[in-house]
């Protein structure tokens, strides 16, 4: 029996790099999976990728924005209607910025895109499925975030700030929701990742997109019911 047997899981971002990773390691750990996308081509590719692990009745592809709440909201109705609840939630969302200015030359538009797209997006997600994950015991949110929410990075200020901002919405959040029936956890990634479009360039120290799905498929399984309100960092790998 496979960790994640029978269990339903909604990975945020799964379309993207390294949501792809957690996408892979969710399947081969016996989950169901939902991934939801602004873009059905973005599905297609992941699915084309992911080969036998996308059964068509567990690999379940969303066409539908995060970052609205009417069509979160939409998301989060359609899986209760076709399986009656959500156990696990992991949310891999926002992406980086190569502007390379100082905070005084970016543009309110590329501030607000990075505010919606890295850090709104956290909010609307967060308010839309925990009360989901509430309502019954052994359930999971994870939140994924990078080390440039504690290692301030010059020029990359829309990720950096955002970046911060995400990592206190999750520890508001396992605040807030101490001793109620899921499980809240940050995995704050502090390395290079090595992903699919990366292959190139990637070097062996660093942490992969497969990794760091493997890490949350433990997180969201029973065996790990005891890490709960953590913010937890992946740091490189030893060298060889």
């Amino acid at each position: 029996m496979n960790k994640l047997d029978n269990k339903i899981a909604l990975i945020l971002g799964g379309a993207g790099n390294v949501g792809e990773g957690i996408v892979r390691a969710f399947l081969k750990a016996g989950a169901i999976v939902a991934v939801p996308s602004r873009k059905a081509e973005k599905l297609e590719e992941l699915r084309t990728s992911l080969g036998e692990l996308a059964h068509p009745e567990r690999f379940i592809p969303i066409v539908g924005d995060i970052g609205t709440v009417d069509s979160a909201e939409t998301i989060r109705d359609q899986l209760l209607k076709q399986f009656g609840k959500l156990d696990a939630v992991v949310a891999s969302l926002g992406g980086w910025w190569s502007g390379n200015k100082p905070v005084t030359e970016v543009s309110i538009a590329e501030w607000q895109q990075y505010l919606d797209s890295n850090l709104t997006s956290h909010f609307i997600a967060a308010r839309t499925f925990i009360p989901v994950l509430k309502e019954h015991k052994g359930t999971s949110y994870t939140l994924i975030g990078g080390a440039a929410a504690e290692v301030p990075v010059p020029n990359v200020s829309p990720v950096s700030i955002t970046a911060a901002g995400q990592l206190m919405l999750a520890q508001v959040l396992i605040q807030e929701n101490k001793g109620s029936a899921v499980r809240i956890n940050e995995v704050v990634v502090h390395s290079w990742v090595a992903t699919r479009s990366s292959r190139e360039r990637s070097q062996p120290t660093w942490v992969s997109a497969d990794d760091i799905g493997e890490f949350t498929a433990w997180l969201a399984s029973d065996a790990a019911s005891m890490v709960n309100g953590s913010v937890l960092r992946l740091y490189e790998k030893a060298a060889a």
